[in-house]
């Protein structure tokens, strides 16, 4: 993400930064003709999908890629495929936030904004770490875009919290966005309390523009925070997800900081073994050939995950997945990611069918 922008700072231009179950191989406008894919009847689906929406000039035409997005999220209403939770990353502009309204979802949620800050106490290390800010890195230089962190739900959203990463969790050119999380409580038909929905951003590694070892110091105490704020957040009895783009990759000490931060806080659900896509490959079936090899290639790539957790902590069955932003066979992809959506029975028991969203009510 941010090697445009490490471009741009060096070239002086940092200021304008204040002032950017249907494959995806098939077109917007085919979409609504496709029968529904295997396991499309899920409960509960989700999303996650990291848009790359920023501003000019660290991306170009990135206000048509959001209208083909609302576009293809609006097709798959109309054969009621479309995710009930849509978690974006990186929707910095009002193009992105107009994805809710163009697409149908009733309901949006934003997280963190630029002015935000979170008081949390830095340790000694903490202060030892931000007195090595690097300016000519984006350290240090104040928060000229917001998180980017949206999430849109088909159901009443009833309370979001949040957390911004302190100056001392945040390393390189991502400390020019002011990354967190948050979590929206959304009521879901047929549960007696909301469902927490968590969307997050992390760290980048070496796109941050500093040495390594300085990109995972921040990710470790953003992962560690991240953590803490959702266990104190949200009780262990109430159905949880989490999804985002986690930035771990194949590194070996970002996936043990991550992974054993949840661990820490008693959130073992979010396990490597857990992971949404990956259960969905090894469980449910994925078509076509196209979704199933888009699928892989967005859990191998270990950047975007989907966990849940079920009441009390009860499982939840995966019942399917399908990729609706991955490879175009008429282009490049819509994003540097895959958007991707995996699909959970909440109670196998009595497989609720949700009542589908007339089209006609959004406008």
């Amino acid at each position: 993400m941010y090697k445009t922008m490490r471009a741009m700072l060096f070239a002086g231009l940092v200021c304008l930064v204040a002032t950017g179950l249907n494959s995806s191989n098939l077109s917007d406008r085919d979409l609504a003709a496709q029968p529904p894919p295997p396991g499309t009847n899920p409960s509960l689906s989700i999303m996650t999908y990291n848009v790359m929406d920023l501003p000019w000039p660290l991306a170009f035409e990135r206000d048509v890629a959001m209208r083909r997005i609302a576009t293809r999220l609006r097709n798959l209403r109309t054969i009621g495929q479309q995710p009930h939770i849509v978690l974006l990353q990186e929707g910095f502009s009002r193009q992105a936030q107009q994805i809710a309204g163009m697409a149908g979802y009733r309901h949006m949620a934003l997280g963190p904004d630029r002015t935000m800050r979170s008081a949390i106490t830095p340790t000694a290390a903490d202060d030892a770490f931000l007195a090595k800010a690097r300016w000519d890195r984006g350290e240090a230089m104040g928060k000229h875009l917001d998180s980017g962190l949206i999430i849109l739900s088909d159901y009443p959203i009833t309370r979001v919290r949040r957390l911004a990463f302190p100056d001392f969790a945040c390393a390189g050119f991502d400390c020019l966005a002011n990354k967190g999380l948050m979590i929206a409580d959304v009521q879901v038909p047929g549960e007696r309390e909301p469902v927490a929905i968590v969307n997050v951003h992390l760290n980048a590694r070496k796109a941050a523009g500093v040495s390594v070892g300085r990109s995972l110091a921040a990710y470790r105490r953003q992962a560690e925070l991240t953590a803490r704020f959702v266990a104190d957040t949200v009780g262990r009895e109430r159905m949880l997800m989490v999804g985002g783009d986690m930035n771990i990759g194949g590194n070996a000490d970002r996936d043990r900081a991550f992974f054993e931060s949840f661990a820490r806080y008693g959130l073992d659900f979010v396990a490597e073994t857990r992971g949404g896509a990956q259960l969905a490959l090894d469980t449910a079936e994925v078509s076509p050939l196209s979704a199933r090899d888009d699928l892989i290639h967005a859990a191998q790539r270990r950047k975007d995950w989907i966990f849940a957790r079920g009441r009390a902590g009860a499982g939840l069955v995966v019942t399917g997945a399908y990729v609706p932003f991955g490879s175009e066979p008429d282009g490049r992809p819509l994003s540097d990611h895959f958007g991707y959506v995996v699909g959970y029975d909440r109670d196998p028991a009595q497989r609720m069918q949700l009542a589908r969203v007339d089209i006609a009510g959004y406008r």
